[in-house]
C-alpha cells in the first residue's frame, strides 16, 4: 500500500478515448490520414499559408493536365 504522498495510478491528464464509429473518433481518425499524408510529402509542420500555397498549386496542375487530355482528344 502506498502512503498518502505517493505517486497516483493514473495521471490527472488521461482521457477515455472516443467510442469507435463516433463522430469524434471519425473526426480523430479523418485528421491523423491527413496529417500523415503531409508528412509523406514533408509538409507535416509547414504553416498553414504553405499548405494552401501548395494545394492550390498541384489543383492548378491536375485542371491543366485534364484540360490538356481533353484537347489532345478533340483536336485529334
Amino acid at each position: 500500500m502506498g502512503s498518502k504522498g505517493s505517486k497516483p495510478r493514473k495521471p490527472s491528464h488521461s482521457q477515455h478515448l472516443p467510442k469507435v464509429g463516433s463522430p469524434e473518433e471519425n473526426q480523430k481518425a479523418l485528421h491523423e490520414e491527413q496529417e500523415a499524408v503531409l508528412g509523406q510529402f514533408g509538409l507535416r509542420h509547414a504553416s498553414s499559408g504553405t499548405k494552401v500555397v501548395v494545394g492550390t498549386v498541384v489543383t492548378l496542375l491536375v485542371i491543366g493536365a485534364i484540360l490538356g487530355l481533353l484537347l489532345l482528344i478533340v483536336f485529334r
